[in-house]
């Protein structure tokens, strides 16, 4: 990807995209105007070529590839998506990964979603993207009306060994799944 490229349809988009910066108080209202603006002014141009060249990227494209993927629905880039998330080897990458994943809400989204959390809530000392991975599996549920979180989330679960030496407060999944719905549901009122 060139510079030009780069330009276009990364530096306005993934710092905003980053955390989901665009729905919190991070972001002023006039920043977020102007997120929104720009959003709509380049959605119509961004195709599924565009979004695999962007998720193959460094961390910045990738976030930013990803993320459009979702909202414009693009499943053809699920699989490509699926190994960038599972491989975790570009930092918050997974945040718009799991995201995509979560817009998609089809089995193909569970199962990617459920071999990342398999694999790397074990891990209790990776702090990846878990606490984005498990609200997105968690959304599906919601979306679809299935229960494939529960195994996750009972008592003694792998959620909860995860968590058990971290932050509480920042990755009690309540918390998790306040703010992830809170990315979800502004992009299906201002983007879907």
């Amino acid at each position: 990807m060139d510079e030009l490229e780069i330009q276009r349809w990364v530096s306005p988009f993934y710092l905003a995209i980053l955390h989901g910066n665009y729905v919190s108080h991070i972001l002023t209202d006039e920043e977020r105007n102007q997120f929104n603006q720009r959003v709509f002014e380049v959605l119509p141009e961004m195709t599924p070529q565009i979004a695999r060249s962007l998720i193959s990227g460094h961390w910045r494209e990738a976030i930013t590839g990803s993320w459009f993927a979702g909202v414009k629905k693009y499943t053809q880039c699920q699989t490509q998506i699926a190994r960038r998330l599972l491989a975790s080897e570009a930092c918050y990458a997974g945040q718009s990964h799991a995201f995509a994943l979560a817009c998609f809400a089809n089995d193909a989204s569970v199962s990617a979603l459920k071999q990342y959390l398999d694999r790397y809530l074990r891990q209790l000392d990776c702090y990846y993207d878990q606490n984005w991975a498990m609200p997105a599996l968690m959304w599906i549920d919601e979306v679809n009306g299935t229960d494939h979180s529960i195994e996750y989330l009972k008592a003694n679960g792998l959620w909860e060994r995860f968590i058990k030496d971290k932050d509480l407060k920042a990755w009690r999944i309540q918390t998790c799944q306040k703010q992830f719905w809170n990315l979800m549901n502004y992009c299906k009122s201002h983007f879907q």
